[in-house]
């Protein structure tokens, strides 16, 4: 038995174990709850430069009740909002068009242009104008007694990206619909 030889194999598989732990716990989850904007970052203009919205429910009620899914993306983006403090108020600004995409009962990919002006594609919060208020990752706006909650899933420097559900009624071509489900959007400062 070689007694130097088994003590540097065993150095060895140490070291090449304490290698594979190390780069586990060097390896880092982005936890979205984890994100936290100070509240005087916020305060100004900030610009909406995306809108993204996967799984979107679209539930036809006129002429023909049925339930269809897709996706979307806001192009034509001309829209803003604008921060302050003392009081925390905030105003939403312009509009944009959101491409929906979705597959019909009989199987055939359809797509729709939505103009909206509802930033957050919300008719139960429809309020352009509210109060702010800021806690680690949820940024909530108030007005008339109702209360819009909205995740801030990352924040880096000028960048905001957040998710917020969905609930808007459309009707396009004479036909009625609501489109629920989550939006992503993005929004940089001026």
């Amino acid at each position: 038995m070689n007694f130097n030889k088994d003590k540097k194999i065993m150095k060895t598989k140490i070291l090449i174990a304490a290698i594979f732990i190390s780069t586990l716990y060097a390896c880092s989850v982005n936890n979205t709850s984890d994100v936290v904007v100070p509240a005087p970052d916020l305060v100004g203009t900030w610009n909406l430069t995306s809108v993204t919205m996967d799984d979107a429910v679209l539930s036809v009620t006129s002429p023909v009740i049925t339930t269809l899914t897709g996706e979307g993306f806001g192009k034509d983006l001309n829209a803003s909002m604008t921060f302050t403090d003392n009081p925390n108020k905030v105003v939403i600004d312009g509009d944009f068009v959101f491409q929906l995409t979705y597959r019909t009962a009989g199987g055939q990919e359809s797509t729709e242009e939505l103009p909206l002006d509802n930033l957050f594609f919300n008719d139960t919060f429809g309020f352009l104008s509210s109060t702010w208020a800021l806690n680690d990752n949820i940024l909530t706006l108030s007005e008339g007694g109702e209360q819009l909650n909205i995740n801030v899933i990352s924040y880096i420097g000028t960048i905001i990206t957040i998710e917020t559900d969905v609930n808007k009624a459309i009707t396009v071509n004479n036909v009625t619909s609501t489109v629920t489900g989550k939006a992503l959007l993005t929004i940089e400062k001026q």
